[in-house]
C-alpha cells in the first residue's frame, strides 16, 4: 500500500479538537490527507470533520470516540483557571487521561500522543530556569498548582504505560499563543482595556512563548516517529520555537495593534509578591497570584534540542508570521 493510502486510511482521533492547538492539529492533518475524528464538549464548526460530542470523564462516551482510531492526541484538559475548583482537575486531567489511555488499549490503538506542558517540572516557589531541558525532574514534593501537579500525575500515566500494548509519547509545550487563545493574551488585553498601567518586575526577565501551528507540527512529528524506529516510547520533549523574552515585550506590538497602550510604569518584585499574597487571601479566584508575579519576574529558557534531533522538528511559521496571524483573530474577537 503505498504511503498517501496508508495515510488516508490512518484515522486520528483529536480531543479537545475544538481548542486552540487541537484545532491547529486538525487542520494539518487535514492537510496531510489523514481521516480525522474530533471528541470534544463543543461542536468544531469550522472543519470538515466528523464530531463526537462528549467528556473525558465518561468512560463510554470516551470508548465510542475511540472506536476504530489509529492514533489519538490527547489535548483535552483543564487548563489553569483560579475559578476551577480541584477537583475538576482531578476529573478530568488524570481521570481523564487514565480513561483515554484504557479505552485506547481496548480498542486497539497504536500511538497515544500526549500534550503535557513545561508547567510539569517548575518548583514552588518559582525559581530561574536556564536551558531547562527534559533532564529536570519533577518537583517533590509536587507543586499546590492544581494544573501542574494534575498535568504531573497524568503525564506519568501516559509515560509508565506498557509500549507493547500502546505506543505513548509527551509534549510539553512552552507558552502557547495563537488564533483561538482563551487564555494567554485575553488576559493582557483585559488587563490593558482595565487601564492597568503597570509591569511586574524590571521586564528583564524571559519567558518563552510557542505558536499553536508550530506546537501543532511537533505532535504530528512525534505521532510519525512513534514506533518507527525513532525510540522515543515512553519519551517527554520540550516544544520551543523562538528566542524567549521579557513577557511584557512580547505583548506590547498585540497590545499596540489593538489600538491599547502598553503599561510603561514597573512594580518592584518583591512589593508585587507582597501584594499578590494579599491578593490570594482577598480573592483566592483571581489571576494576580504569586506564582503569575514570578512568571514575570523568573527567567525561564527551554531547549527543544532534543525534539530537534529526535523528531526532526523546526518551527513550520516564522515568528513574523504567527504575529500576523494572531493579531487578525484577535481582531475579530471581542474582549
Amino acid at each position: 500500500m503505498s504511503k498517501e493510502k496508508l495515510v488516508e486510511k490512518t484515522l486520528c482521533l483529536v480531543t479537545g479538537g475544538a481548542g486552540m492547538l487541537g484545532n491547529s492539529i486538525v487542520e494539518q492533518l487535514l492537510d496531510k490527507g489523514y481521516s480525522v475524528r474530533i471528541f470534544d464538549i463543543k461542536e468544531v464548526n469550522n472543519l470538515p470533520v466528523e464530531t463526537i460530542i462528549g467528556d473525558i470523564r465518561n468512560f463510554e462516551q470516551v470508548t465510542e470516540a475511540c472506536e476504530g482510531v489509529n492514533i489519538i492526541f490527547h489535548t483535552a484538559a483543564q487548563v489553569w483557571d483560579p475559578s476551577v475548583k480541584d477537583a475538576v482537575y482531578e476529573e478530568i486531567n488524570i481521570e481523564g487521561t487514565k480513561n483515554m489511555i484504557k479505552a485506547a488499549m481496548q480498542n486497539n490503538v497504536e500511538k497515544l500522543i500526549f500534550t503535557s506542558t513545561f508547567d510539569v517540572v517548575m518548583k514552588e516557589p518559582l525559581e530561574p530556569i536556564i536551558n531547562g531541558d527534559e533532564s529536570l525532574p519533577y518537583p517533590d514534593p509536587l507543586p499546590e498548582n492544581p494544573y501542574a501537579r494534575t498535568k504531573i500525575v497524568s503525564e506519568k500515566e501516559v509515560l509508565n504505560v506498557d509500549q507493547n500494548k500502546l505506543l505513548t509519547c509527551s509534549l510539553r509545550p512552552v507558552g502557547l499563543y495563537g488564533p483561538r487563545d482563551k487564555y494567554h493574551l485575553p488576559n493582557f488585553i483585559n488587563i490593558a482595556k482595565n487601564k492597568i498601567k503597570l509591569k511586574v518586575g524590571k521586564g528583564e526577565a524571559v519567558f518563552p512563548h510557542l505558536y499553536c501551528e508550530n506546537a501543532a507540527h511537533a505532535h504530528i512529528l512525534a505521532a510519525e516517529k512513534l514506533g518507527d524506529g525513532a525510540n522515543i516510547e515512553g519519551e517527554a520533549f520540550i516544544i520551543t520555537d523562538y528566542e524567549e523574552e521579557n513577557i511584557f515585550k512580547f505583548m506590547e506590538p498585540f497590545l499596540r495593534e489593538l489600538g491599547l497602550k502598553p503599561p510603561k510604569r514597573h512594580i518592584p518584585f518583591k512589593l508585587a509578591h507582597f501584594l499578590a499574597s494579599i491578593a490570594e487571601k482577598i480573592n483566592p479566584n483571581g489571576v494576580f497570584t504569586k506564582f503569575s508575579v514570578c512568571q514575570c519576574c523568573k527567567d525561564l529558557i527551554f531547549s527543544s534540542e532534543k525534539a530537534r534531533k529526535k523528531l526532526g522538528y523546526e518551527p513550520i511559521v516564522s515568528k513574523e508570521e504567527a504575529f500576523e496571524r494572531t493579531v487578525n483573530w484577535l481582531k475579530s474577537q471581542e474582549f
